[in-house]
């Protein structure tokens, strides 16, 4: 594995490697709880550093398509966080936040992926530039991935508010939803 990095790139790796272990934590834990909010903010700060940073490392000395991604990253992450601390709009505030949130990790995730393949040799010896199918062939499963996960979080989202409109409580929503009364 290479890391020749300038001071730069070693923020940008340490700030990308903590919005990894973040945005997984997460994920994985329950949301709306103490617990995801602090997460979440550490999340949303390395990202940010992350694509920042991103906009300054110059590997072909022009503005390529990697910045656009730290662009995107950044947009998603604003818009996201925006929507969970004004809580707009309104009826949508929720799925907003969740599926720009999942956008941005997937963001860094594929960036991740192109860094695995240019840096750790052994992926490096299957390809000859990130051009080939392999590195087309991962960046559809993530995309695939990413594309399931944010579909499961908006339907128990949407589960979730539809069974607190009509005061069943969501742990016994399917329950209700599955029985003729």
């Amino acid at each position: 594995m290479t890391l020749d990095l300038l001071p730069l790139g070693w923020a940008h790796f340490a700030a990308s490697t903590i919005a990894l272990v973040m945005g997984l934590l997460v994920i994985a834990r329950p949301k709306g709880t103490p617990a995801h909010k602090l997460s979440g903010g550490i999340y949303v700060m390395a990202i940010l550093v992350a694509s920042i940073t991103a906009l300054g490392i110059y590997r072909r000395g022009i503005f390529f398509f990697a910045h656009w991604f730290a662009v995107a990253a950044l947009i998603v992450t604003a818009a996201g966080i925006t929507a969970a601390h004004v809580k707009r709009p309104r009826a949508g505030w929720m799925h907003l936040h969740l599926t720009c949130m999942l956008v941005s990790f997937y963001i860094l995730i594929g960036g991740g992926v192109n860094e695995a393949f240019l840096r750790i040799s052994f992926l490096r010896r299957l390809i000859p530039d990130l051009n080939a199918p392999v590195v087309g062939m991962t960046h559809f499963a993530v995309m695939i991935f990413f594309a399931a996960l944010i579909a499961y979080f908006n339907y128990i989202t949407l589960k979730r508010l539809r069974a607190k409109r009509a005061g069943v409580s969501p742990i016994h929503a399917p329950l209700r939803a599955t029985t003729k009364i």
